[in-house]
């Protein structure tokens, strides 16, 4: 029997269709977030009123770079009593200790490590140190070693803090994001998040997306909690779950401006990633727990917020899955009809081409609109800038990549594993805030 060609693209463009349906139906609030992006952040004005704050830096053997973040806090246009950094590392064999403390901050030695070498565990030791040790502090900062803070950082999170956020994260740019082409599709991916998905969260809902570091938690919280609960492989996420389901009062402040290094090799950005996908779909059923729920206002925007967050990138996925899986059918159908010399081959590969464009559409549009909208911070030269458009989708492959291995190899999913840092600063902005005198 004949192949009907015709009828394989017809219902390869029904598949096509329905997926582009169902993004529009369960994503609606990606149009909002990419309204609101061209909406400048409201500049809160500074409180005369300090809150305290406890900056937890983990920074197991970080020798080679915890010095440019320890400079960043000697240079804060905060005052100096209503802050304290604590770096912690796992023995007083380490450098890093002796670093620390010419600074004149204080160190945090942990000594509960068995089975607890993730960051999420670092950070509980160093709080119950500091609450064992009988110091108060209204809020939690977390940072890593290899971060560069601006000088202002402390001030703005406490005009924050002083509006009633609970939770605030700042703008996560990079100190390194224009040395390869890996480092400016991470980029690119980070800003999407700071410009739309926080952004648009934090108007629409008070919530944020929490991405490691940069960012401060309310002590009453923590108090609550009995310590850091939030200790899994991406204790980000876990947090971020928290505090929706807790209706934790969450703002995204991107006055607020902090340098993270991008790993530049792309063994080490598989790794990453493999530990972002495998963390982000962990059973997280311990963290919407109903005790300790604060009080919400407008209960029609709790329930679209939680809606928001249990929906979140499926649609994203759904639709590039999709496509991805019309254009090999296309491309097969191509090569078939090929073979067998079917006389309206013009019209297969037509639309084999037209299913590789609107699966490269879906990438190329989120990079271009991103640079569009944030590159006054990227900072990118033209050619960079289509290099990553043209490219963005061979970058997310990592994340395929990822989650092969995750799936094949246990170990790479559930074992905890440092990632090198080279200290080595590109970001001629950063570098002008590294060099900052002191005031």
């Amino acid at each position: 029997m004949a192949m009907d060609y015709e009828l394989i693209v017809s219902r390869i463009n029904y598949a096509s269709l329905f997926a582009f349906v169902f993004f529009l139906f369960f994503a609606w609030f990606y149009i909002f977030y990419f309204i609101i992006a061209c909406i400048p952040v409201k500049l809160l004005p500074d409180s005369d009123k300090h809150a305290k704050f406890a900056v937890l830096i983990p920074a197991r053997n970080e020798s080679k770079v915890i010095k440019g973040i320890l400079d960043c806090f000697l240079k804060m246009d905060y005052p100096r009593e209503f802050f304290e950094v604590f770096v912690i590392v796992e023995t007083s064999e380490d450098p890093t200790v002796q670093i620390v403390e010419d600074a004149g901050f204080k160190v945090v030695i942990r000594k509960d490590l068995e089975g607890k070498r993730t960051k999420g565990y670092a950070l509980d030791e160093a709080y119950k140190s500091i609450k064992e040790s009988g110091e108060h502090f209204d809020a939690y900062m977390v940072f890593d070693a290899d971060n560069i803070v601006k000088p202002d950082y402390l001030r703005h999170m406490n005009n924050c803090y002083q509006e009633g956020y609970q939770v605030s994260v700042g703008y996560r740019n990079f100190t390194n994001a224009n040395k390869n082409w890996l480092c400016a599709c991470s980029a690119v991916l980070f800003a999407y998040i700071n410009q739309f998905t926080s952004r648009g969260r934090s108007l629409l809902f008070k919530k944020a997306t929490l991405t490691g570091t940069g960012y401060y938690i309310a002590g009453e919280i923590l108090d609550n909690e009995g310590g850091w609960i939030w200790n899994g492989m991406t204790e980000d996420v876990q947090l971020t779950t928290y505090c929706y389901y807790h209706n934790v009062k969450m703002h995204y402040y991107p006055h607020a401006m902090y340098y993270d290094e991008q790993s530049e090799k792309f063994s080490i950005t598989r790794k990453q990633h493999c530990r972002w996908v495998w963390g982000y779909f962990a059973d997280r059923k311990q963290f919407k727990k109903k005790e300790n729920v604060y009080e919400t206002k407008n209960k029609f925007v709790r329930f679209l917020s939680l809606f928001e967050y249990n929906v979140s990138i499926i649609p994203f996925i759904v639709i590039t899955v999709v496509f991805l899986l019309c254009f090999i059918a296309s491309f097969i159908l191509m090569i078939i009809a090929a073979v067998n010399l079917y006389e309206n081959i013009g019209f297969v590969i037509a639309r084999t081409i037209f299913q590789f464009f609107i699966l490269r559409f879906v990438f190329m549009f989120a990079s271009a609109f991103t640079l569009g909208i944030d590159n006054k911070n990227l900072k990118f030269g033209f050619f960079r800038c289509l290099s990553v458009v043209l490219t963005y989708i061979l970058f997310f492959g990592s994340f395929v990549v990822g989650f092969l291995d995750g799936l094949f190899h246990k170990s790479a999913r559930t074992n905890w594993k440092k990632i090198e840092h080279t200290g080595v600063v590109t970001n001629n902005d950063a570098i002008k805030v590294e060099n900052a005198k002191k005031r």
